[in-house]
C-alpha cells in the first residue's frame, strides 16, 4: 500500500505535519512563501514537500465553486491555489487529503469533493455551508459577492450561513 498524499495549507506546517510521520506532501509556492516568513525550516520543507502550481482549469473551477457557495471573498489567492492543487492531485494521485483549518477552504473543498484531513488529532465533524449576503438595514439578500454596501438603503452588507 502506498503512502497517503496530502496537500498542505500553512496551518499544516505550523502544526508540524510534514515533519512527522510518513506521507507524500504537496503544497503551492504561495503557501511556501507564507510559511517561509514564519521560519518553519525551509530546508526541511524542500526535502519533504513537493512544491508545485495548480492548473489554470482547476483555479477557474475553484473560483466558480467559491462564488456559488459565497466563499470567494473569504479566500485568498493562496487558498485558491491550494484548493486547485487539491483538485489536480485528485486526478494524478487518485487520492489526496487537503490539510487546512481555514473554514472557507474546508467549505469549498467539501463542495468540490476534495477529502479533508484535520491539522490535529481532534478532527471534528464537518458540515458544508452556503453563504448569503444580506443587509441588516432593509433585509434584502444578494448573490453578488462583490457587493459590500446595500444599493437600496446604503447599509454595510454582511454574510451569514444559509439555512437551505
Amino acid at each position: 500500500m502506498s503512502e497517503p498524499a496530502y496537500v498542505l495549507d500553512s496551518t499544516a506546517f505550523y502544526a508540524g505535519i510534514p515533519y512527522q510521520g510518513s506521507g507524500r506532501y504537496y503544497t503551492t509556492y504561495l503557501v511556501l512563501e507564507e510559511v517561509k516568513t514564519h521560519n518553519v525550516g525551509s530546508s526541511l520543507i524542500h526535502s519533504r514537500v513537493q512544491v508545485t502550481e495548480p492548473s489554470p482549469e482547476s483555479i477557474s473551477r475553484v473560483k466558480s465553486t467559491a462564488t456559488k457557495t459565497g466563499d470567494l471573498s473569504a479566500l485568498s489567492q493562496t487558498d485558491i491555489s491550494l484548493l486547485a492543487l487539491g483538485l489536480d492531485m485528485m486526478k494524478t494521485e487518485g487520492g489526496v487529503n487537503l490539510v487546512s483549518d481555514d473554514f472557507a477552504v474546508r467549505n469549498v473543498a467539501e463542495v468540490l469533493s476534495i477529502p479533508l484531513a484535520p491539522t490535529s488529532l481532534k478532527g471534528g465533524e464537518w458540515k458544508n455551508i452556503t453563504w448569503k449576503i444580506y443587509c441588516r438595514g432593509c433585509g434584502k439578500t444578494y448573490t453578488n459577492p462583490k457587493l459590500t454596501i446595500c444599493p437600496v438603503c446604503g447599509t454595510q452588507l454582511v454574510r451569514k450561513a444559509s439555512s437551505g
